[in-house]
């Protein structure tokens, strides 16, 4: 079960001065900047495009100079990928490290307020750059409480988990509980996000994704992907607020978005708008917030093995089925017109997920000293029908740069063509490149590669989308 050194390593975690759990603190208001902007709901097209100008600079700073270099979202165990994993869904359990009692009231207005917080969030996703959902239902599963007398009224349909572990923040605070109360590992997403092919005990609706987490003496909050702690008298004394600044902040992490601490961890020249992400600098989500969470599902979106593709019902509820769209590229037997003698062309497939274009800590591929037109190429020992690729362009600054253009070819049976109505083909670093186009059937995927200028070209990862057999 997570302890608390397992709990850092996974989370982005903030604390926040007790002044502003007692509402000492002041804030400007959010919705004033320069120009008069304002963020309005989205639309089913709207995309990156729709960006009011003055938010563009600091949020793409944001997500390239922290959230990429950090590897904020890398761990696919955000929620992001837990909405997608539950079809719509996110499942609590209440870790109520506390002794204080419950009433049954107060349970039901935990819950509510949960869904309510969440849906903050969401609800800014909703018609926005193929987001598959509408309203995330958002359920408490069940209770980890060491004590369970607390819980007043218990109904039966309640599930109380009593099992407890040493909370280890005890022995620096000894006001802090030691007992810590634990819901089972084996319907914890956390501990098995990373395994596709696990089976929850009872089934899905039974896995818990991310705890809240209450805890007497506690200052400030903590969250990441495992959940959000905080206060239990906060928890109390907010329970029945709309939006909820602490809340709020930790839910945001599990997005993968980041804290503004210090100075040189914020945009230069700062924000055109206040940030709830930024501790006491906002009491609510504000525009800026909203484009910094739309920006990061727009460049994770790219990942369709990650994030299949959906589809729209035609009475209006859309739903995703991963089991359609898988990335083959793992399956392919990788080769190239020309590699570096130190480089490795099975890195184009390995599966390693770059946090930048020089990121050197895995094996890459690249054709330094070569230029002009190279290829990559991938066989299959079997018949797709592929419809996207995602490229991860290998930049060092030393000899390989992005391309300055390439096509991508497929294999006809008796020769190489190109794909058609090719639509992406960029060249951006620091990102995957998503090409989309009319599907093919083959057995062999090529990229023709034309070099910029005197620099070679290289390639981190290569993925490839297609129907599952």
């Amino acid at each position: 079960m997570l302890n608390r050194k397992g709990m850092m390593m996974a989370s982005f975690s903030v604390v926040i001065a007790s002044s502003l759990l007692m509402g000492n603190a002041s804030f400007v208001s959010a919705d004033s900047h320069l120009n008069g902007d304002s963020v309005v709901a989205a639309t089913g097209d709207s995309t990156l495009a729709d960006m009011p100008a003055y938010l563009k600079s600091s949020v793409e700073w944001v997500w390239k100079n922290r959230m990429l270099t950090e590897g904020s979202t890398a761990r696919k165990n955000t929620i992001f990928d837990q909405i997608f994993a539950g079809k719509g869904t996110l499942n609590y359990v209440i870790r109520w490290q506390s002794s204080k009692p419950v009433t049954l009231k107060q349970r039901q207005d935990i819950a509510k307020m949960i869904d309510r917080q969440m849906n903050h969030w969401t609800d800014h996703l909703q018609g926005y750059d193929g987001w598959p959902y509408k309203n995330i239902k958002v359920k408490v599963v069940g209770w980890a409480v060491a004590d369970p007398s607390l819980l007043l009224d218990k109904q039966p349909d309640e599930v109380v988990y009593t099992d407890t572990i040493t909370d280890t923040l005890a022995s620096e605070k000894p006001e802090i509980p030691a007992a810590l109360p634990v819901a089972p590992n084996e319907i914890s997403r956390f501990e098995h996000f990373s395994d596709p092919n696990y089976s929850y005990p009872g089934g899905l609706d039974k896995r818990f994704d991310m705890y809240l987490w209450a805890t007497e003496n506690f200052d400030g909050g903590a969250g990441g992907d495992w959940g959000q702690r905080m206060n239990d008298e906060y928890v109390l004394s907010t329970v029945n607020s709309d939006e909820i600044e602490i809340t709020e902040h930790e839910i945001g992490h599990g997005f993968g978005l980041n804290d503004f601490y210090e100075e040189h961890e914020r945009p230069p020249g700062g924000f055109p708008t206040n940030t709830i992400m930024w501790a006491g600098n906002s009491d609510h989500i504000t525009d800026w917030d909203i484009w910094m969470l739309r920006y990061t599902w727009s460049q994770l979106k790219k990942d369709t093995s990650r994030f299949p593709i959906t589809t729209k019902d035609d009475d209006g509820p859309i739903e995703t089925d991963p089991d359609k769209i898988v990335n083959i590229a793992p399956a392919a037997t990788a080769s190239s017109s020309y590699t570096s003698s130190w480089e490795n062309v099975s890195a184009l497939n390995d599966g390693f997920e770059p946090s930048n274009s020089n990121d050197r800590s895995h094996a890459v591929y690249g054709n330094w000293p070569e230029i002009g037109t190279q290829w990559v190429q991938y066989d299959f020992d079997q018949e797709y029908t592929v419809s996207q690729t995602d490229v991860y362009w290998f930049q060092d600054g030393a000899g390989i740069d992005v391309p300055k253009s390439y096509k991508i070819k497929y294999w006809n049976g008796r020769s190489w063509s190109n794909v058609k109505q090719a639509n992406g083909l960029g060249t951006s670093a620091d990102q995957y490149n998503t090409t989309t186009f009319t599907p093919v059937k083959t057995t062999k995927l090529r990229i023709e590669m034309v070099s910029k200028g005197s620099a070679s070209t290289g390639i981190l990862e290569w993925k490839v989308a297609a129907n599952k057999l």
